[in-house]
């Protein structure tokens, strides 16, 4: 409930804080007795005041006012005195905690209170404070029996209620409106409301100012309560339409952004309705026109009314959504252009490319708008141009690069070539994992794009002046060609890498600015491909080193080339120095003459390290004759405070990565090892760690060398490093087993301190290929006590199984098996989501299978692993034990594959997603769906099912696959408008397509030869949203070699693979056949104009003084008329002011009102100069036969729907109640219509009654 409803519940809120007062209420009662004190003491001094004037003979003082303060201080007492006590009778605790008894509803107290508050209603002397009382009384009579009309008829109470919905207070106007929403039970209730033209008066609430702000939105409320009664939509006027679009127009209006969401909402439920008002347009107008929020909701309304003919055919062809796209024609054709507009449109734009619907729309007439959009690009203004191309990026989920920005400080005027090879190189790749349907989408996308010129602009644009605009064609240049490379077929390929008009610049000599240009763009395009790195490996490394704030500094053991080839060449020739260069390189390292670090040479012991100190004998002598490795190794000591102290800065990193190198050479050698567990390195490393023992004895952290600040601050977390590299082999490990590592590692993991810091690094550090102590603190971690360790170390686990860790099948999958039943749900989703990644190797998933796990305490998210089950023979025979199989085979024939239509719909949606809430609270079901955008498909349980032989099996008997063809054939030739079999249609196609993805599932549909009539569903559907779902489905059916091939024959292809691997993605041979959208006819915002009110008709009800008032009032809805129509009617008030107290003049004001479109402004200056019309109860009656009148004599003019009329207009002639009606307030328990007089509810819906407020 609102603030206003709880201001109005003020005499029904009986909650008090009875705990918050107990605590206060000592502390009240003592400020009220020091406030009685004071009192006091002013009244003691008043009383020695008169005293003083009896006996002084001084001046006198007025006794009157002294007396008039004493009576004022007793009263004040009195007051203070009931406060307090007010407050001493207060219950206390104990009186709280005694359960409150319900109570009981006494039907005849309730009757008899509903009566009296129809008496004092129908007063009209009732002062507004009274009125407002008696309404609060009547809305918590509503609140506590549900349905007022057991103790009242509903025509008796509406008709009192219209005198309360025209008060002077505002106040009471509001609470009758917030009582009217509590009486909205039916749409029987509303067409009664209407009957007693309660449109009126709502929209002469909404069109006021903002002082009237409680009654405007208790107003507007009624109206959505309007909409969300069931079949409440069919019944909203015209007249509540037009002011809410009136609203809309005006941009500074607080309600405009609710009044928005309503007529969206209006828009989808009755587009028809919204439509005959010139919705539409103002709904395309306030997506240019912004803000971005309003545009979000605007666009979701214009792709789903896209999505079929029914109400496609409400948007006109090539006009109203090309008003998006003049945004950026305008840019260069108007002096002064509004940013705020480029983006909202942008955005828009965006949301239309990024939904099938949208994108298939903008493809319309053979790709017009995209056209529009990309010759766009040819036009030289560089506002649009970056817009544009941003747009481009983001469709395409191109990230612009970290060094694009430093790269456009340089103050460089022409564009360098080599600068952008340079920092390409030194880029990794985001190589992410996408949902297989985005790539597949993209596909098609790459298609229209490249058939609209997209790729001859953008090299258009890498011509632009600005180093912003050119750098980033180029870049967009580079990841598209790219994506073509892995996307498209490779007929596409060689068109789009020609790039004909770059290679016919590159060879113009007539032009040696534009060749030069033109060859430097090839060579990047040539050296980008060349030097690109991919290192997904050390990306995730990165990123999980990055969430946890820890500097980890990392061999990057996939490098360039070149540089590989530079340090193999050192190695070979460090083999082959001599001893004389040996031993010079050694003293010119000055590490045994200095023993200051910072005067040793880091750069020639790096080379000495990576270099000669590789051969082990060369090693292994310097060991034995000289001090050199001693001396390296005991700056590396803990207690040193040489390299524990050292500040972690940029140029630290050498340090970090001689240590590896040099604990990865003595391991390798007995040697090296016997000299490791001679020195006191590894002990020192020991001790240190075991300080963190609460029991050590060290109480100061400051003198802990792990101690939490020196970790963050220091290379002291190195030393984990280090251990790591001992824990990758087998006399490593028992280095760390002999000096107590391990053990002090097993320590720290049962801290109670919050060292998370310190478990998170020695997760990531450790290596886990060799079965060892490892492994076991790995366990230990992920069934600590505390959850985001847990979630952390089950996390990385994962890491782990991405980057090949030796045999994960055995204890990796067993570890996950643990975590399902982790009492938090954040940690056993995760380990659903990683197994089920897992199982996409057959021997991890025969490993989980085996170990039998129990997943009935996981619900719906089990079923993830489940169908995991089903895809082996194993599995499907242990699901088959307990009776899965054949149960949950028939939950999805009757339910889920509907379901599964919702969510991978949904998941797409937020792929796809443009707008983003920043205000939404993240959910724990979000991370399983963001999760599921990383995975390959969503898993569907009769793809699932027909991996195994057993499976097809069952398939075949149950004859699901035949009911799916049937279903799919029966529909295809016929047009679907049921939502219910839209979503039945998508269902089935998916539950197809997902058979026909696997091996033995597509035998089935050859067979029975659907896959023609899914590509003929898929080319001729009016559904664009049903176009769509094929389009995904044939990529489903070209997972398998089979189904590429058939396809192939239909004139779909896949994209070229090496070593015969297949894609699940397809693209037709020809888009525009695909693509293509039959025109529509528009019905436009069509209005009968055989039942529009004219004022030619009702020339006898007025006279010429009021026929000009009529004509002007409706010259204001025109903008050129309206400034000089005021004019006339504020000099007619003038002269002549009774007209405007004509009740018959307003009420046709109000008819030409609820039939035109009038702005805001204009709607607001109407109704002041009718401000003074007297709403008694004589008036309202009037208005109510004027307006029945006028729909006599407006329907007159049809000559087949006269009898009709007088039967309307007598069943709506709901004022002539008989006395005894209106005087019996006896329970009925029977509404003002009956569902089944159809009579009255086919008379309401027609036509003829728009003018009095209802709908066409």
């Amino acid at each position: 409930m609102d603030n206003f409803d709880n201001l109005m519940d003020t005499n029904n809120n009986n909650h008090f804080d009875y705990k918050k007062l107990k605590e206060e209420k000592e502390a009240t009662i003592s400020m009220l007795q020091e406030k009685i004190k004071i009192e006091e003491k002013i009244k003691a001094g008043a009383e020695l005041m008169l005293q003083v004037s009896e006996t002084s003979q001084g001046d006198s003082i007025e006794r009157s006012k002294v007396e008039q303060r004493i009576e004022e201080s007793n009263n004040k007492i009195r007051e203070l005195m009931k406060k307090i006590e007010f407050f001493k009778n207060l219950p206390d605790n104990k009186e709280e905690k005694q359960p409150k008894k319900p109570r009981r509803i006494n039907h005849k107290e309730i009757q008899a209170h509903v009566e009296e508050c129809l008496t004092n209603l129908e007063n009209e002397l009732l002062e507004p404070y009274q009125q407002l009382d008696t309404l609060n009384q009547l809305i918590g009579v509503c609140r506590l029996v549900g349905d007022i009309r057991i103790f009242v008829h509903i025509k008796v109470l509406l008709d009192s209620l219209r005198h309360t919905v025209v008060s002077t207070a505002k106040e009471v106007r509001a609470n009758t409106f917030r009582l009217l929403r509590y009486l909205v039970y039916d749409k029987n209730i509303i067409m009664t409301m209407l009957a007693f033209n309660y449109d009126m008066y709502i929209n002469r609430s909404l069109i006021r100012d903002h002082k009237f702000e409680i009654e405007r939105t208790q107003a507007l409320k009624l109206v959505r309560k309007f909409i969300d009664t069931p079949k409440g939509v069919k019944l909203i006027p015209q007249s509540i339409v037009y002011v809410l679009i009136s609203i809309i127009e005006q941009v500074d209006d607080k309600l405009r952004p609710l009044c928005m969401e309503t007529l969206n909402e209006l828009a989808i439920r009755n587009v028809k309705l919204v439509a005959s008002c010139g919705g539409i347009k103002i709904i395309f107008s306030a997506m240019v026109e912004g803000p971005l929020y309003l545009t979000e909701m605007n666009i979701l309304t214009v792709i789903y009314l896209l999505d079929t003919e029914k109400t496609r055919n409400y948007i006109k062809p090539e006009v109203d959504l090309e008003i998006l796209i003049s945004a950026f024609i305008d840019v260069y054709s108007k002096a002064n252009y509004s940013e705020e507009q480029l983006q909202s449109c942008s955005k828009a734009i965006l949301s239309l490319f990024k939904s099938w619907t949208g994108m298939t729309y903008l493809c319309f007439q053979n790709k017009r708008a995209v056209k529009i959009i990309v010759e766009t690009l040819r036009i030289s203004r560089s506002e649009a141009r970056k817009t544009l191309l941003q747009l481009i990026f983001d469709l395409f989920q191109i990230k612009v690069p970290k060094w694009f920005n430093e790269l456009l400080k340089s103050k460089k005027k022409t564009i360098d070539i080599n600068t952008l090879i340079t920092k390409k190189k030194k880029e990794s790749i985001n190589e992410e994992k996408k949902l297989c349907f985005i790539d597949h989408y993209h596909s098609i996308l790459l298609l229209v794009f490249k058939e609209s010129g997209l790729f001859e602009a953008l090299l258009e644009v890498s011509k632009d002046e600005q180093q912003a605009v050119s750098y980033k064609a180029l870049i967009l240049i580079d990841e598209l060609l790219m994506l073509c490379n892995k996307l498209l077929p490779s007929r596409y390929i060689l068109q789009v890498c020609s790039l004909q008009t770059l290679f016919k610049d590159a060879t113009d000599f007539s032009d040696e600015v534009s060749r030069h240009t033109a060859t430097n763009t090839l060579s990047y395009f040539n050296n980008i491909k060349t030097n690109k790195a991919k290192s997904i490996t050390a990306q995730q490394m990165d990123e999980i080193e990055k969430k946890d704030k820890i500097i980890l500094y990392k061999i990057n053991e996939n490098k360039e080339r070149s540089q590989r080839q530079i340090e193999n060449a050192k190695i070979i020739m460090g083999y082959n120095i001599d001893d004389i260069q040996f031993k010079n390189l050694i003293n010119d390292t000055q590490v045994l003459i200095d023993k200051d670090f910072t005067k040793w040479n880091w750069n020639i012991i790096q080379d000495l390290i990576k270099g000669p100190l590789m051969n082990h004998k060369r090693l292994e002598e310097t060991l034995k004759t000289t001090k050199f490795v001693n001396c390296i190794l005991s700056f590396y000591r803990p207690l040193s405070h040489q390299f524990s102290d050292i500040l972690k800065k940029k140029n630290v990193k050498n340090y970090v990565e001689i240590g590896c190198e040099l604990i990865t050479n003595l391991v390798a050698i007995n040697e090296g090892v016997r000299f490791l567990s001679e020195n006191k390195f590894l002990q020192q490393i020991s001790d240190c760690l075991l300080q963190l023992d609460p029991f050590s004895g060290i109480t100061d952290q400051n003198q802990q060398i792990f101690s939490k600040e020196r970790m963050e601050m220091t290379l002291t977390s190195e030393y984990f490093t280090f251990i790591g590299i001992l824990s990758k082999t087998i006399d490593g490990i028992k280095l760390l087993e002999k000096f107590k590592i391990f053990h002090a590692l097993y320590c720290i993991t049962e801290l109670r301190n919050g060292r998370e810091d310190l478990i998170r690094t020695i997760v990531t550090s450790l290596d886990y290929n060799i079965n060892s102590h490892s492994r076991i603190i790995l366990s230990k971690i992920m069934t600590s006590t505390y959850k985001h360790t847990r979630l952390f170390a089950t996390d990385y686990l994962q890491y782990l199984f991405r980057s090949g860790v030796n045999d994960f099948w055995d204890w990796g999958i067993r570890y996950l098996s643990i975590q399902l039943y982790d009492p938090a749900i954040e940690v056993s989703k995760k380990a659903v989501l990683i197994l089920d990644e897992a199982c996409n190797n057959p021997k991890n998933l025969e490993s989980l299978v085996k170990l039998r796990p129990n997943l009935e305490h996981l619900g719906e998210n089990a079923n993830i692993l489940l169908f995991r089950f089903l895809s082996s023979t194993l599995g499907f025979q242990y699901l088959s034990d307990f009776d899965f199989v054949e149960r949950e085979m028939d939950d999805w024939f009757e339910i889920k594959n509907e379901n599964y239509v919702m969510k991978i719909e949904l998941i797409l949606e937020r792929a796809f997603s443009t707008f983003t809430s920043k205000n939404r609270a993240p959910d724990v079901n979000d991370v399983m769906e963001e999760e599921s955008l990383s995975s390959e498909i969503l898993p569907h349980f009769y793809g699932e099912l027909t991996k195994t032989p057993q499976g097809c099996s069952l398939l075949e008997r149950k004859g699901h696959f035949k009911y799916f063809v049937d279903y799919i054939k029966t529909y295809n030739n016929k047009t679907i408008i049921s939502i219910n079999k839209i979503l039945k249609l998508k269902a089935v196609l998916w539950a197809v397509g997902h058979i026909g993805s696997t091996k033995n599932g597509i035998s089935f549909l050859i067979e029975d030869d659907i896959i023609n009539t899914i590509v003929k569903l898929a080319e001729n559907s009016t559904i664009l949203s049903i176009k769509g779902t094929c389009f995904f489905v044939l990529g489903l059916i070209a997972k398998t070699s089979k189904g590429c091939l058939i396809l192939k024959d239909y004139g779909w292809e896949t994209p070229f693979l090496p070593y015969n691997k297949v894609v699940n993605y397809c693209v037709p041979y020809d888009t525009t056949k695909f693509l293509k959208i039959p025109r529509w006819e528009f019905f436009g915002s069509i209005i009968n104009n055989e039942f529009l009110y004219d004022i030619n008709i009702q020339k006898k009800l007025y006279d010429d003084t009021e026929i000009k008032i009529l004509n002007n009032i409706g010259n204001l809805s025109n903008h050129i008329l309206s400034n000089g129509s005021s004019k006339v009617l504020s000099k007619i008030r003038m002269e002549k002011p009774e007209y405007f107290s004509s009740v018959r003049l307003l009420v046709g004001v109000y008819i030409i009102t609820s039939t035109y479109h009038f702005r805001i402004t204009a709607r607001r200056f109407i109704y002041d100069l009718f401000e003074g019309v007297n709403f008694s109860r004589g008036t309202i009656l009037e208005i109510e036969e004027l307006l029945k009148n006028s729909l006599n004599l407006s329907s007159s003019k049809s000559n087949n729907n006269d009898t009709q009329m007088s039967q309307s207009s007598y069943d709506l002639d709901l004022t002539k109640m008989k006395n005894d009606d209106r005087n019996n307030k006896t329970a009925s328990l029977i509404s003002t219509y009956s569902t089944n007089n159809s009579n009255v509810e086919k008379q309401v819906l027609k036509p003829q009654h728009v003018q009095i407020g209802f709908n066409v």
